[in-house]
């Protein structure tokens, strides 16, 4: 699989689990911890209010539909510089350097 693809496929995957699945634990959580989110309110009307922000847009909308991706990249850029400093200790084994005479096999 090449890389935009990949990273397409993760996008999608991310951005699906924050536009159909967080709102929901979003929701639950809220409930749980602070109350009723709206006298009569049920999890479908905070669908709702969440998708018109989203055509607003509100900031905090996006941000919660695309924070998993967001947390995803960030966590990556933290881990460049020691990634880098991963391959950069790791020595070359002698035993993966391929021999003349194996490769006369």
């Amino acid at each position: 699989m090449t890389t935009p693809r990949r990273e397409l496929l993760l996008f999608g995957c991310l951005a699906g689990f924050g536009l159909l699945v967080l709102p929901a634990l979003v929701y639950a959580v809220g409930v749980f911890l602070l109350g009723e989110y709206r006298p009569g309110a049920t999890v479908g009307s905070f669908y709702a209010d969440l998708y018109a922000e989203l055509a607003a847009p509100a900031l905090w909308a996006w941000l919660l539909v695309l924070g998993p991706w967001l947390g995803i990249q960030w966590l990556r850029l933290l881990w460049l510089p020691f990634r880098a400093l991963l391959r950069r200790s790791v020595p070359a084994s002698p035993g993966n350097e391929a021999s003349p005479e194996a490769s006369d096999i």
